[in-house]
């Protein structure tokens, strides 16, 4: 975790964009003040923040050993910390929600290990398309099914299948197995004619995963990347000029 503080101030000093500053693009400047950094209060932010709290309190009495990656990597003090780096803040899991509120995809796609805030997040978004969760330890798989029952979230498709599918809007959430981060991004972007947007959670979390986003935000398709430390933003849509930036969230 020392390694993620230490990243973090460098973030922090290296952020320079906000409210819209320095950036020309009409579209970006539209995303990036009225999506990014809205302030306006969804109804389903209550909800998010009650699972989320509820879902801290359960990692606390929980065997946490049980809920390890599979392929773990990062390099923590103890269990629940590692834990934690599946857990985004609901700051974050509010950003997501904005997002596929703003952007409309026409289907979904989550890959990686995750507790069910995100997935609530991503699925109260837009109630009326179907969810695909790629979550392929069977613990956490099980635990997400136990909180959309609480909820009563029925769009989401919960499989433990690691096969990669076609979505609009991507999101990997695996920050201690950077090769199978690395794995997906390739094929997802492999492909010419993905117009959508790909998000990686815990891009800082190891010098692998930052090597992860480093390769791909480079790809052709990818035009625009947006790193807002916990979590970074691929936009590959047409017609937008390849750009990047560290945006202070």
């Amino acid at each position: 975790m020392r390694y993620v503080t230490k990243r973090r101030w460098n973030y922090l000093f290296n952020a320079r964009h906000r409210k819209g500053h320095g950036i020309h693009s009409p579209f970006l400047f539209q995303l990036i003040t009225e999506v990014i950094e809205s302030k306006e209060p969804f109804s389903v932010y209550p909800l998010l923040e009650d699972a989320a709290v509820n879902v801290r309190n359960m990692i606390r009495i929980l065997n946490v050993e049980s809920y390890q990656p599979l392929h773990p990597t990062a390099k923590c003090d103890r269990p629940a910390d590692e834990c934690l780096l599946h857990l985004l803040p609901v700051r974050f899991d509010r950003l997501l929600f904005r997002l596929v509120n703003e952007f409309q995809p026409r289907s979904t796609s989550f890959y990686g290990s995750t507790f069910g805030t995100t997935l609530l997040a991503l699925a109260l978004a837009d109630m009326g398309s179907k969810l695909t969760a790629r979550v392929e330890n069977d613990h956490y798989r099980s635990f997400c099914r136990r909180l959309l029952e609480v909820y009563e979230v029925q769009n989401i498709d919960l499989i433990g299948a690691v096969s990669v599918g076609r979505s609009d809007f991507v999101v990997l959430l695996n920050p201690t197995d950077p090769e199978n981060c690395d794995n997906l991004l390739t094929h997802i972007l492999s492909d010419e004619d993905f117009r959508g947007v790909a998000v990686l959670c815990g891009l800082h979390t190891s010098p692998e995963m930052e090597e992860v986003w480093d390769r791909h935000k480079s790809n052709s398709v990818v035009r625009v990347a947006l790193d807002l430390f916990e979590m970074g933003i691929f936009i590959c849509r047409e017609g937008l000029q390849k750009e990047e930036f560290v945006l202070r969230f």
